[in-house]
């Protein structure tokens, strides 16, 4: 099957050449008007059609569909050709001279045939434009007699440039057809070898994440059934089986928050992009935050730009911010104060939370978005891996935008668009 975007550049191309072609042959009749005469109503006839019939095919072939049969390719090949030979017999039927000059658009259809057939086919052609050719000074001499022998031997030397145009061209097209066929067996190689490269990172990514949640999972399942085991060897009022079942409660609560941010991690799907209000988002978030946070001192502020507008899905924004909110809150200063809030900027909407705390350490930045990777002894480490996985659905990303002591600062890029 031929290659669509490739046919079509290859017949654009043809098509305007052809124009270009027509349009000198009559610039060049009318600055030789005094030699070859006023263009007939028939050869303006012809060339005005055959101007529409290229323009109308020009459309046609931009507006071809990716996946088009061969077959109508084919026909249109041919269809094309034998138009192109028709049309240009006919001008130079019309064009008023024993030795028209309206025969080079034979050259159009010889041209064609060289990118399209085999070496004999496009010959063939060659061999028809010659025959019309002969043919054209037989018919002007048959009308207005008599007959000036000189003029077949300049059409013998224009058939014979047909013949050298087709052959040099025709084999021009071999090469460039095989050197084309080459390289799409390299690129379809390539991309062969970048599928097998995804799945393998793909499979090592799912071994890394399943050794991550075995890591992760073997601790407080551990210390669960540690705790209820002593807890068993206890007597039933003893003050040491009763803080072993509160550790096991602990453990199990510790357990709970991990598989529900792998299940968020996991399960994080295409976004609905819909064009929103950013303040709505920001007053929710906020709101939301406000009545965990009062009774810990801790002062929650909305900042930056007003009246905002963006295409982002509401739940997953909701999500990136709250993970953000909740790091900020537990890194928060002694002012205990978090802003969260949103800039326009070039490259997009800029989201941010920011808290006055103590930076974080220069070996852990590197890591921080990392799954199950925390700096916290209650952390699970999915937080930011799920931010910056909503920020990269969106198109955009996550980021450690400012990162000194009293003010650290996250921001998720969302493009505009």
């Amino acid at each position: 099957m031929p290659n669509i975007e490739s046919y079509k550049r290859r017949e654009i191309s043809l098509i305007l050449l052809n124009i270009l072609v027509l349009a000198a042959l009559f610039i060049v009749h009318i600055v030789f008007l005094f030699e070859i005469g006023k263009p007939s109503k028939y050869l303006l006839v012809t060339l005005v059609v055959r101007f529409v019939l290229l323009i109308v095919e020009l459309v046609w072939i931009q507006k071809l569909d990716p996946r088009a049969n061969p077959r109508r390719l084919r026909l249109h090949s041919r269809l094309s050709i034998w138009i192109n030979i028709v049309f240009a017999f006919i001008a130079s039927i019309f064009g008023g001279t024993p030795d028209s000059h309206y025969s080079v658009l034979m050259i159009i259809p010889i041209i064609q045939a060289a990118f399209h057939f085999n070496l004999a086919k496009t010959l063939g052609i060659v061999s028809v434009a010659i025959v019309l050719t002969f043919a054209e000074v037989w018919i002007y001499f048959w009308r207005k007699p008599p007959v000036d022998y000189g003029e077949f031997f300049e059409a013998a030397t224009v058939t014979l440039i047909f013949f050298v145009v087709g052959f040099v061209v025709r084999l021009l097209a071999g090469n460039l057809g095989d050197e084309e066929i080459k390289l799409q067996a390299s690129l379809d190689e390539l991309r062969e070898m970048q599928n097998r490269l995804v799945a393998e990172e793909k499979m090592a990514a799912v071994g890394q994440l399943a050794s991550a949640i075995a890591h992760e999972i073997r601790n407080p399942v551990a210390m669960i059934a540690s705790s209820l085991e002593m807890a068993a060897r206890q007597p039933e009022n003893s003050p040491l089986r009763t803080e072993m079942f509160e550790i096991a409660a602990e453990e199990s609560k510790r357990l709970e928050v991990l598989t529900d941010d792998f299940l968020k991690f996991a399960r994080t799907k295409e976004p609905e992009l819909v064009e929103r209000s950013v303040d709505e988002t920001l007053d929710y978030v906020a709101a939301l935050v406000r009545t965990r946070l009062a009774e810990q001192g801790v002062e929650v502020e909305v900042a930056g730009d007003a009246g905002l507008v963006c295409r982002f899905d509401d739940g997953q924004i909701r999500q990136a911010l709250l993970n953000l909110v909740v790091n900020a809150v537990e890194s928060a200063g002694e002012r205990g104060v978090v802003a969260l809030g949103a800039e326009n900027a070039a490259e997009g909407i800029v989201w941010f939370v920011e808290n006055d705390g103590p930076s974080i350490g220069e070996n852990l930045v590197p890591r921080i978005f990392e799954p199950f990777f925390t700096g916290k002894p209650k952390g699970t480490g999915l937080g930011l891996a799920i931010v910056r996985k909503i920020a990269r659905a969106h198109g955009g990303e996550a980021r450690l935008a400012r990162n000194e002591n009293g003010l650290v600062r996250f921001e998720i890029l969302i493009p505009k668009g």
